[in-house]
Parts: structure tokens; sequence; C-alpha cells
């Protein structure tokens, strides 16, 4: 795609980020760890692919681990093109140089209550702004809203620039994302699911969100 192109329905590929070490999970690997039985990449899979709006064309799977175990999954799944686990702006590079489609959106395998329109507010906001980037943002125990921003919406028009960015040692994605125009969705309406964004990172995070009461309107 080339700078200024806009999202139409089928044009968006679904990334599921799956690719980290799981340190703070004693080193194994997250995305096949299960949420109310259902492996946590699966789950965010099956989220994508129920995303509202049409939006979602193709689906894939970042991983850098267990790969015949993610590939069972049903998708295509690309290990990181930079070595080392680099973080996810790594899966992000991974994700637009494989990405069929001009757009991807990436969302990380531990959030598995993430928002079932994620899609079409994202690309909503991003033609509404004509930007570069959306990125989500919610609410945190705290009750301010928060950029999430594992949670982004980018054009693949951005593939070379991102590849500068690492290799000169760039890790951060604020401070990629902030090279470009950026706008923050909010995910803060009276009906958004207040745990949309609560991540698992450890087992006691994850025991502890599937024991909470999911509200009927968020699936």
């Amino acid at each position: 795609m080339t700078a200024g192109e806009s999202p139409v329905p089928g044009s968006v590929t679904g990334v599921v980020l799956a690719g980290g070490q799981g340190s703070r999970m004693g080193g194994i690997d997250k995305g096949l760890q299960t949420y109310r039985g259902v492996p946590l990449a699966l789950n965010a899979l099956l989220r994508l692919r129920q995303q509202r709006g049409d939006w979602i064309g193709d689906v894939m799977i970042n991983a850098n681990r267990h790969l015949g175990a993610y590939e069972g999954f049903g998708v295509p799944v690309w290990p990181d093109t930079v070595g080392g686990f680099a973080g996810p702006l790594a899966g992000m590079l991974t994700a637009l140089t494989h990405a069929q489609t001009p757009f991807v959106l990436t969302v990380p395998c531990d959030a598995p209550r993430f928002p079932l329109d994620l899609a079409d507010r994202m690309c909503q906001t991003l033609i509404e702004h004509q930007a570069d980037l959306a990125m989500a943002a919610g609410p945190e125990a705290d009750g301010r809203v928060r950029t999430q921003p594992v949670f982004l919406l980018l054009g693949t028009h951005l593939l070379e620039d991102l590849d500068r960015f690492l290799s000169e040692g760039g890790r951060k994605i604020d401070a990629w994302t902030a090279r470009h125009r950026c706008v923050p969705v909010a995910f803060d309406r009276p009906n958004d699911d207040p745990l949309a964004f609560a991540n698992v990172n450890t087992l006691a995070d994850l025991h502890a969100l599937e024991t909470t009461a999911t509200p009927a309107q968020h699936p």
C-alpha cells in the first residue's frame, strides 16, 4: 500500500503476536496456555474471525517456538524475521513482511477478552483521521484510560521504516509510533468491557481472569 490509502472490508490481516519468551510465566509458551479450555492463541484467532465489519481478510500467528503446535490451529505461522526475541515490534515487522493485505491489525495472545468490534472501530478511526496507525486505548485498574500499544492497526507502507528502527536498536512501540501519525482509539464507552484489554502475565493472572464473570454483551 501507499501512505494515505484507507482500509476497506477484507483489506486487513489479523495477527496474533505469540512470539514472546513467557519469562513471567517461567519460560512456558504463553500462547499455548488455556483460557476456559481454549489455548490463548487460538482464542485470539477466534476473536479475530468474529470481528464485526468484515475488515479482516486473512489471519496469521507470529510465534518463535512450538511452531507445529501453532500450525495445528490451521493458519499461517511465521517466526520473527529478526533474531533475539526482539519484542512485539519484531512480530509487527514479521506481519508486515508476510501480509498479503495492505493493513495488519496486531493483537497479543494474552488478552483473551479484546473487543469484537476492535477492527471496526480501529479502521473507522484511521479513516476519519487519515492516520498511518491506530492504537487502542482502554481503562486499567485505576480507572484511567491508557493506550494499549500492542493493539495496533498499521499499513504495510511502514515496513521499511520499522525495519530501519529495529536495525538501529529500537524496541519500544511508543518510540516508533511517535515517528508517524498515530491516532488513539478509546474503548471506554458504557457498554465496553472494562477487562477487554486485561492481559495475563502469570498463571495466577490467567486463572484469576478465567474466574472473572464476563458480561453477557461481551463474549
